[in-house]
Parts: C-alpha cells; structure tokens; sequence
C-alpha cells in the first residue's frame, strides 16, 4: 500500500519519517518518496510505501480507516504540536 503526507515542512528529513512511521509499528516501511510542488518551496508530498503488520489485530481500525478514504493525524513533535495527515494515496 501507499500512503501520502501531502504536507511536510522541507525541514524533517526523509530519516526522521522513516524513525516515525517505525515507532508506530504499523508494518514494514520499504520506501519513502518525497515530491516538492512547484508553488510551495517550504513543504513538500512524502509517499511511503509500507507493507502492512497483518500479524496483529491492533492496526486493523487504522488500516480500514486509511482504505475506505479517510485520513489519520499523527502528532509527530509534541514540543511544536505539529501533526501529519496520513492518508492512501491516488498515485501508483
């Protein structure tokens, strides 16, 4: 599956992505992608592409959230209160 971030300030590196989509023991992460639009030079799309964790049941609501359209806000710095809206994304 692939999942989009649509917003992401150019100041995280594609490294502290890849340290927070583990932490959350979603499943496998086996690549991230970054895409930068060309009118907005200050954030930028990431897609990853994650093999989910079917293993365990835990992960079951967030995984049908994300497949039936709707999105998952992570709150990735507690110090600013910024978040990621995590959703499925339309590119293949």
């Amino acid at each position: 599956m692939k999942l989009c971030i649509p917003r992401v300030d150019i100041s995280y590196t594609k490294e502290y992505i890849f340290s927070i989509m583990c932490r959350l023991k979603w499943g496998k992460i086996c690549k991230i992608t970054e895409t930068r639009p060309n009118n907005n030079t200050g954030y930028r799309c990431v897609m990853i592409d994650i093999v989910w964790n079917d293993t365990t049941t835990e992960n079951d609501d967030l995984k049908s959230r994300i497949l039936n359209g709707n999105y998952i806000n992570i709150v990735h710095d507690a110090s600013s209160h910024t978040f990621w809206r995590i959703m499925e994304s339309n590119r293949r």
